[in-house]
């Protein structure tokens, strides 16, 4: 017990570190609506700047036809942050199709990179310098001091007034989003890093390993010679089959994990049921084709050549 305990402990600690993600599993934002723009799996950026986030880049879009995404990851493993920005890019296609003027920002706290990757049709306005000179001044300072989404925004920002030649709604004109500026009326204020889903989906393993052990405690039979729960079945023979109408019986061998000894139960297994795949099948079915039909939006289509810039912090 005292070893599966610290399993336990050892794997959610595992499970509590950021997840991996490729080009293919990072979270398409525009599955939940067109206009959403911000993909945060991890919880890096709060509720409130996240929501500022999809509204600049709403802004933006309406302004310009510029698509601007942004990306926060705990980890990417061992991939370059280049090369994954360009992939993703490509993969969601952002930026219209022809004009190609879409833009992505990519975050990635464990590798500590900083992405910004352009379409081809933007690089005239957004050039490698501007975007290279946005991340030195605008996102690393920040980022240093542990403030990842407030660099965020500011580089985010700084790329909207670039391709907006300074113009800017008053609302969005700071980093404090007129949706949540009662949020705001201190300047000291403080946010509180939203982690919550990290650890729910922590305990949720935790749960989830242990009922795989409680099923495996209870598959365990006492063994006879020492008394020992660490007898595991090694051989079924049924004795009588189930039916519908009636259960079966079988004959069980165990083998005790702990002093060898071998011995033989007559267990009853339970009668046969009538299976409701059909209905479930069908149900599932209903629910799968109206999910494809869903309310989700698309990226433009756009690409990009590798244009922007990178940094570290």
């Amino acid at each position: 017990m005292k070893k599966f305990l610290l399993f336990l402990a050892l794997a959610a600690m595992t499970f509590a570190q950021a997840a991996t993600y490729t080009p293919k599993t990072v979270p398409d934002p525009k599955k939940q609506g067109q206009e959403y723009y911000v993909s945060n799996p991890d919880g890096i950026i709060s509720a409130e700047y996240e929501t500022y986030l999809n509204e600049l880049s709403q802004s933006l879009y309406k302004k310009t036809l510029v698509e601007l995404a942004t990306v926060a990851l705990e980890s990417i493993g061992d991939m370059d942050a280049f090369d994954f920005s360009y992939e993703l890019f490509q993969r969601w296609g952002i930026g219209g199709e022809g004009r190609n003027t879409g833009v992505l920002i990519l975050f990635v706290l464990d590798s500590h990179d900083i992405q910004i990757r352009t379409g081809t049709g933007i690089e005239g306005v957004l050039t490698d310098a501007q975007c290279s000179q946005i991340i030195r001044t605008q996102m690393v300072p920040w980022f240093k001091e542990g403030d990842y989404k407030t660099g965020l925004m500011a580089g985010a920002l700084d790329i909207y007034l670039t391709c907006t030649d300074g113009e800017v709604p008053e609302e969005l004109q700071t980093i404090k989003s007129v949706t949540y500026r009662a949020h705001y009326d201190e300047e000291d204020e403080e946010d509180e890093d939203d982690n919550s889903s990290l650890f729910i989906l922590a305990a949720a393993l935790i749960v989830f390993l242990f009922f795989i052990f409680l099923a495996y405690w209870q598959s365990l039979r006492k063994c006879p010679k020492c008394n020992k729960r660490k007898a595991e079945r090694i051989r079924t023979q049924t004795l009588v089959h189930a039916t519908y109408s009636h259960g079966g019986k079988e004959r069980n061998t165990y083998k005790c994990k702990h002093c060898g000894h071998e011995f033989t139960i007559e267990e009853d297994t339970p009668h046969l049921t009538h299976s409701s795949a059909s209905s479930s099948s069908s149900s599932s079915r209903g629910g799968y084709s109206s999910s494809s039909r869903s309310s989700g939006g698309s990226w433009g289509g756009g690409s990009t050549s590798g244009g922007g810039a990178g940094g570290k912090w």
